[in-house]
């Protein structure tokens, strides 16, 4: 019967050889820009705002901010914000422990 290992072990292994530790870290960044992207996208869909709206409220154009939610160009934490404050939120880091999570005053 062959032996299995949980992803944890998984994980743990491979981290061992720095090779693959980098393209899983890379391979973690582009997964973790996608999902905000298109994160920010649906938010300003559900909220009923245009791109060229959101544009004219944090002083960029429409085009800046179709390259923003496709991925084009990054973004940044003091851009996302802005953003967030603009569509009436606010936005929230936290770091998450195994043991709890500390919100981070960004």
């Amino acid at each position: 019967m062959p032996s299995t290992k949980n992803f944890r072990e998984l994980r743990d292994e491979a981290r061992l050889d720095p090779e693959r530790a980098r393209r899983i870290d890379e391979a973690k960044l582009r997964a973790v820009s996608e999902i905000t992207t298109y994160a920010l996208s649906d938010l300003r869909n559900a909220l009923g705002v245009t791109q060229a709206e959101l544009a004219a409220m944090i002083g960029k154009s429409q085009s800046a901010v179709s390259q923003i939610e496709s991925g084009e160009i990054g973004l940044s934490l003091g851009l996302l914000k802005s953003i967030v404050r603009q569509l009436g939120g606010e936005l929230e880091i936290a770091a998450v422990f195994r043991d709890g999570r500390v919100l981070i005053d960004a």
